[in-house]
């Protein structure tokens, strides 16, 4: 019985590392997946198109031109990418990507870009407020 249960955990300890390169594997073509529907470089494009309404007319083209000429996509896509990886499970990356295969689900994520516009001017004035209340000498 002893022999057999260290055989056991030895298969155990051998196969280990083959399941984990399998879900790496799993993981990563679930988020190629996830990507090939939405896009970084259009979802940046829209978030900027959409950012750039908040400033002054005359602003907006060269703001549009710095977020998508001068943001490194790449560089967002790899960082979200590997928090994917890290943060879901191989069954949560197959629900996200079954959620965005539906039409309805790739309507409601184009709209995100509508809902960012609007909270990020709040979000940056209320970190603004933050720091202020915050700061050595604020009257609270």
């Amino acid at each position: 019985m002893k022999r057999i249960l260290t055989l056991l955990a030895l298969s155990l300890f051998l196969t280990g590392p083959a399941f984990a390169a399998s879900e790496r594997d799993t993981k990563a073509a679930l988020i190629n997946e996830y990507f090939s529907y939405i896009p970084m470089k259009a979802l940046m494009a829209d978030m900027a198109q959409e950012m750039s309404r908040q400033l002054p007319a005359e602003r907006r083209q060269q703001f549009i031109d710095v977020m998508t000429k001068s943001v490194r996509v790449e560089v967002l896509e790899n960082a979200a990418r590997q928090s994917l990886a890290k943060h879901l499970t191989v069954g949560e990356l197959r629900l996200f990507v079954d959620f965005i295969k539906q039409p309805e689900a790739r309507s409601a994520m184009g709209k995100m870009k509508y809902y960012m516009a609007d909270l990020m001017p709040v979000l940056q004035q209320e970190m603004m407020r933050a720091i202020k209340a915050s700061s050595p000498g604020a009257t609270q």
